[in-house]
């Protein structure tokens, strides 16, 4: 079966970018007007805890031909991070193009009602422009159940939403066979047993994004619609709970799976971030671990990110056989990363070190313009509120109102990118990250974000990226960094104030 499946798969994964077509018009000084007058379908794709270098394209242990072959018919951004390392702050960033101190939600237990909402979301903008707008899976708005702000066409697997049709009341036979299935994982699938993971013993079809997958499969199939197409696909893994349906394991030798290497220390070394998360609990057990729990537990990861990347495929190819990708924006990110063992036994995220507030982000498809250099690594330092305003200007979408993303595709003005964590109550941590170092600063915590002032650090990190890529050795104060370290504590504040 192995061999076999190994080809369906790989199969499944290339065949939808052969031979697309570009029918982007000629760069013959064409404004952006003539360019955008095709307004071309939008098709944003995003998973749930993927680390930035769990990606073929960038480490050969991992199988992701569909996303490897997007960034070979696009523009891969090596340095994106996320603006919250955590799933409720972060979507809503990335769904109204705000950070967290313009959404007002900072920590997974907030959320905005829709009588509150601070902004257009990305579904919106779309529909009020005469998109059809589709979206399938996890968007995770918070505490508040929500309408589907601004989608038509609703599918939702596990958050339900007013408007929208939910995998229980679908197909309430399948999700309880899920739920039975998960329940020895705990809360959020994140115990240990979550993250040591096991095959699954369920179709994909029982799977959340398995369900999610046929739905949006099957809407492309039926799709009669003349409107271009914003098209929005989420998916909850690769986020534990690590059982990955049958066949994807088999891609993986788990024995030559190498997996995270532990700091010379005798305790936990995080300052901005100390004691959040359950650090008690994975660090009693994977300081014990077997070399081969470590190795099964990274590679049913891996293969969770191998199964994700089959489904973009799939939904891939449905779309370019109905023609949807001849004229096409493709985006795809995730939301935050997964520190899967790294820092002393460090797992999930809720941190602002680089495998938690990094994000794989891919720009391609069939309408970038001329211009764009294909198959190029982007080194600039990008953000996941980016992407709303990249995608309006490939629509030719007005804003109505100022955005402090900025669009992938032209200049980008910034000299560092942000990121936020508002995990201690009375504390805030922000994070200001060029490609060679990053600077983390504790707050005590103010009312409005214009008001912390330098008077207000409490504490923080320094990193030399470049020669410190494990972010071992903090530099904070050290008379070496010390010009490095004042410049980027200005543009932090700076960076603040202007929010």
């Amino acid at each position: 079966m192995g061999f076999y499946f190994r080809l369906l798969v790989l199969a499944c994964f290339i065949s939808p970018f052969l031979g697309c077509k570009n029918t982007t018009p000629k760069d013959d000084g064409s404004t952006k007007a003539d360019i955008t007058s095709d307004r071309p379908n939008i098709i944003f794709i995003m998973d749930d805890q993927h680390r930035w270098d769990a990606l073929g394209k960038i480490n050969s242990q991992v199988i992701t031909p569909t996303l490897d072959s997007l960034a070979t018919h696009g523009i891969y951004f090596s340095q994106a991070v996320c603006q919250a390392p955590m799933c409720v702050p972060s979507r809503n960033s990335i769904m109204f193009g705000l950070y967290p101190n313009q959404t007002g939600v900072f920590r997974n237990n907030g959320g905005v009602p829709d009588s509150l909402i601070p902004g257009k979301t990305m579904a919106q903008y779309f529909k009020d422009a005469g998109y059809e707008t589709a979206g399938f899976g996890k968007t995770h708005w918070g505490k508040y159940k929500t309408n589907t702000r601004g989608f038509e066409t609703r599918y939702v697997s596990e958050i339900p939403e007013d408007g929208a049709i939910s995998m229980a009341e679908m197909n309430p036979d399948a999700k309880a066979r899920y739920d039975v299935e998960i329940a020895p994982m705990g809360a959020g699938e994140e115990n240990n047993l979550g993250y040591l993971g096991f095959t699954s013993k369920l179709p994909e079809s029982d799977h959340r994004d398995g369900w999610i997958t046929k739905q949006a499969i099957d809407y492309i199939k039926k799709r009669n619609d003349e409107r271009p197409l914003f098209f929005y696909l989420s998916y909850m893994k690769p986020h534990a709970g690590h059982n990955v349906p049958e066949g994807y394991e088999d891609l993986y030798a788990a024995d030559t799976i190498q997996y995270a290497q532990q700091p010379p220390w005798e305790a936990d070394y995080s300052p901005h971030s100390e004691g959040v998360n359950r650090r008690d609990m994975y660090e009693d057990y994977w300081k014990n671990a077997s070399e081969e729990e470590w190795k099964l537990m990274t590679m049913r990861y891996y293969a969770n990110v191998t199964w994700i990347d089959n489904m973009m495929g799939r939904t891939l190819k449905a779309l370019k056989d109905k023609g949807i990708l001849d004229n096409a924006i493709v985006i795809y990110t995730s939301d935050h990363g997964e520190m899967l063992g790294e820092r002393y036994y460090r797992f999930n995220k809720y941190n602002l070190y680089e495998a938690s507030v990094r994000v794989p982000m891919i720009l391609s498809g069939s309408a970038l313009p001329n211009t764009v250099q294909k198959n190029t690594v982007n080194n600039r330092p990008v953000e996941n509120i980016d992407v709303l305003p990249t995608l309006l200007s490939a629509a030719n979408i007005d804003l109505d109102k100022e955005l402090p993303g900025q669009d992938l595709l032209g200049p980008i003005k910034r000299s560092g990118s942000f990121s936020a964590l508002h995990e201690h109550d009375g504390e805030a941590a922000f994070m200001w990250r060029t490609q060679e170092y990053k600077l983390i600063l504790v707050f005590e915590r103010q009312k409005m974000v214009e008001d912390y002032k330098e008077e207000h650090i409490l504490t923080g990190e320094f990193y030399n990226l470049s020669k410190d890529p494990n972010e071992w050795d903090d530099l904070y104060g050290n008379e070496s960094v010390q010009e490095i370290q004042n410049k980027f504590t200005k543009a932090l504040v700076a960076h603040l104030q202007k929010q």
